[in-house]
């Protein structure tokens, strides 16, 4: 069996996870690191599991004027934390900016914060809208992944 993960690694951020020929998935959020390992860990141990890869929201070095520097200080640390993780688990993965995953959704732009993550989640309950777990702390992640499998076939 082949898994791709999509990971945001925002403070907030969750994990979505696919995998079978109609791409079931599962949702988690980042809500304790060690929780995150010791899942990577089993997936990758696991009988069934023929090939792990992950897809990483690249983060910017700038967030923007608005968000404080102690906000893209815990981002810059989740994203670090989750890349050592990967590597650690020898779990291959590739970065992908959001300009590039967000491409192609309507209504984002102009929009910031909360009402962009709504957007992002509205976008996610239209592809996905019977997949349980989503909410804004793994819509992102849904969207990743699905960037991802769509434009790595």
């Amino acid at each position: 069996m082949r898994l791709t993960i999509g990971i945001d690694p925002g403070k907030s951020g969750g994990y979505a996870i696919a995998w079978g020929g109609q791409h079931k998935i599962a949702l988690h959020t980042l809500d304790e690191d060690f929780e995150f390992v010791e899942h990577m860990q089993d997936l990758k141990d696991h009988p069934d599991v023929t090939s792990i890869e992950a897809v990483v929201e690249h983060v910017p070095p700038f967030a923007g004027k608005m968000i404080p520097s102690s906000t893209s200080f815990k981002l810059g640390t989740s994203f670090g934390f989750l890349q050592g993780v990967l590597r650690a688990l020898e779990i291959p993965f590739v970065l992908v900016r959001p300009q590039e995953w967000q491409k192609g959704l309507s209504g984002l732009s102009g929009l910031t914060s909360n009402k962009r993550k709504k957007a992002l989640m509205n976008h996610a309950k239209q592809f996905f809208p019977s997949t349980k777990g989503l909410t804004l702390k793994t819509a992102d992640a849904i969207l990743i992944l699905r960037h991802h499998l769509n434009n790595n076939k």
